[in-house]
């Protein structure tokens, strides 16, 4: 079938930052076919969709993720990261089953739904409940088995991450990845085997690296940084993404140029965590991608993106002293193409033949009036809850802020009861 949409001002963030005011855009099998001013395309469509007073942009990605710690939101708040992590979370996810994590991912899907996020990378145990959460929801995402311990503990771990690669590989929406947690929770011997696994299989690595304080210094009594341990283990040779990297330095950078992927910055976390702000005009400079996600909904309570670009403005300008250093474009830049170019993926800007993964984002509200600049409305003003419909692959999985692919009211109860059975 052919869709349309018509109305709405089309941000297309293509190299040219198009904007057609109104415009439209049309969609078969997944992918858009036509995209301009509106009635530019004469061509029959089977449904016309008219949404006026909205902008119509790209779907947002979420570089950053453990989805299924919604049933751990709010657990242990105001913390210092390694206290929060082993005083408090790691017992739980102890405790987790994979319905549990079918149940949480599911939760996680219908808020990113709700607040225009198309596409998430996830890093977590019982990926496959992750996958079959994502295939009933109708997001896109890129899961990786989260590998900890070593190279006899954390070798069973790595063989189930390929046997879930082999078995979801060539899905349309979802590409499996390696995910050895951080320096700190890996020994350097499975570093290496995960980085072979990965060059042999052609597998992306996702990895935290240079997240808090407490890592550098535990890396610096090995006199080494997580880049330089994470180079030497091979694991720049894949495509990485680079989950935080707030502790980046310039001695680290010669690490960085060049690789394929890039650094994905949580800055509600890394705020909320006191872990620090990500040296971002470093990066920028040295031409290193540099996109944005939410990390885990246990640290950042929200998986609302358009707070992770408030945020991500707020502290590089915070950091650079100077607001003219860091533009709302950038933000949304972050949110979309520079996510979308760190995963490999074709998304995050709209064009002709580019995957037809878009969000509308309703204008006539008190908060959105008057516009003077439809990108700092979008960064600095717009919330999730502003999201009207949510497109991926050319399904809409949310249509005047009803979700259509499955019953939230029915995940909402069950999520409840989940939680309340894990902390008893």
């Amino acid at each position: 079938m052919r869709f349309r949409m018509e109305g709405p001002t089309v941000i297309t963030l293509d190299d040219k930052r198009t904007v057609y005011g109104p415009g439209q855009l049309t969609w078969q099998d997944g992918e858009i076919v036509s995209l301009g001013p509106e009635n530019s395309d004469p061509a029959p469509v089977d449904q016309l969709i008219r949404v006026g007073d909205a902008y119509l942009l790209p779907g947002l990605l979420n570089g950053h993720n453990h989805a299924a710690m919604t049933l751990l939101r709010g657990v242990a708040d105001d913390s210092p990261l390694f206290e929060w992590l082993h005083d408090h979370i790691f017992p739980l996810e102890a405790k987790l089953t994979a319905e549990d994590v079918y149940t949480g991912t599911l939760l996680a899907c219908a808020e990113m739904i709700h607040t225009g996020t198309v596409g998430f990378a996830d890093m977590y145990f019982h990926a496959e409940q992750v996958a079959r959460a994502v295939e009933q929801a109708g997001l896109r995402a890129w899961i990786a088995r989260g590998i900890t311990g070593d190279a006899q503990s954390g070798q069973p771990r790595l063989d189930e991450s390929l046997e879930f690669a082999t078995e979801w590989r060539g899905h349309p929406r979802i590409t499996p990845m390696l995910g050895p947690h951080a320096p700190y929770t890996v020994s350097f011997d499975l570093l290496q085997r995960v980085a072979a696994a990965a060059q042999e299989c052609d597998l992306g690595i996702h990895i935290h690296l240079a997240e808090s304080p407490q890592e550098m210094a535990e890396l610096a009594q090995r006199q080494t940084t997580p880049f330089a341990l994470a180079h030497r283990a091979g694991l720049f040779s894949s495509r990485i993404l680079i989950a935080h990297g707030t502790h980046v330095s310039a001695s680290d950078v010669d690490y960085l140029v060049g690789m394929r992927g890039g650094i994905i910055t949580c800055p509600v976390s890394n705020a909320k965590l006191g872990n620090g702000i990500l040296p971002y005009s470093m990066l920028r400079e040295a031409g290193i991608t540099v996109g944005l996600g939410t990390d885990g909904p246990a640290s950042t309570n929200s998986l609302d993106m358009f707070l992770e670009m408030k945020a991500m403005a707020w502290l590089q300008k915070l950091a650079g002293r100077h607001p003219e250093t860091f533009r709302a474009e950038e933000a949304l830049i972050a949110a979309t193409t520079a996510t979308a170019s760190v995963l490999g993926h074709a998304g995050g800007q709209l064009a002709v033949g580019r995957p037809a993964d878009f969000i509308v984002v309703g204008r006539r509200s008190a908060h959105l009036t008057p516009e003077h600049d439809a990108v700092a409305n979008l960064v600095y003003a717009a919330q999730g809850k502003d999201v009207r419909y949510t497109v991926v692959d050319g399904h809409i999985l949310m249509a005047e802020g009803i979700i259509t692919a499955f019953d939230e009211q029915a995940v909402i109860l069950e999520a409840e009861s989940r939680a309340k059975m894990l902390t008893s």
